[in-house]
């Protein structure tokens, strides 16, 4: 009898730490296989341009209003190389490769992971990946479409409300 219910307490312990095993943090090394199959650097990658873009309307916006000289235009040229190198500084590979351990275990079990990568060596799963940049686009395109509307809605809004404003006492 103590032998059967040894073995009952045994074996309910090894599937007990057998399941709170699958529930363990994922491995650093399980975890660059991950990002390596799903292509996490170029996703990286390619928002480098979303940036240049941003730090663009930053020089512009910085410049507005004013007559832009050669030597106004090179405070701004040194401005925009400045903002790009604090950019590559902070966001290189090396960084975004410690952000996303740190994000990965905090966020996935070793079982989360393990499923991952079978689910990326699919075909399907490529398909996700491959396709990912298109669907974006598309996405965008479609949101883009959607908000034209919303824009020229919000332009009458606001011209509406600098009508009310020029309609008030110079006092209210």
């Amino acid at each position: 009898m103590n032998t059967i219910r040894f073995g009952l307490v045994s074996s309910t312990l090894f599937l007990a730490c057998a399941a709170s095993a699958n529930d363990a943090p994922p491995s650093d090394a399980s975890i660059l296989e991950l990002t390596t199959l799903s292509r996490s650097q170029e996703v990286f990658r390619s928002m480098k341009p979303q940036m240049d873009a941003m730090i663009n309307s930053s020089v512009k916006e910085a410049s507005q209003g004013q007559t832009i000289t050669p030597e106004r235009q090179a405070v701004l040229d040194r401005m925009r190389e400045k903002i790009v190198a604090a950019y590559d500084e902070a966001y290189n590979a090396q960084a975004m490769q410690m952000v996303m351990l740190r994000v990965y275990q905090a966020t996935y079990t070793q079982d989360d992971v393990d499923g991952l990568i079978a689910f990326y060596k699919t075909p399907a799963g490529q398909a996700l990946i491959n396709k990912s940049p298109l669907m974006m686009q598309n996405m965008m395109d479609e949101m883009r479409t959607m908000m034209r509307p919303m824009i020229q809605r919000i332009g009458q809004i606001k011209k509406e409300a600098e009508q009310e404003m020029k309609a008030l006492p110079a006092n209210k």
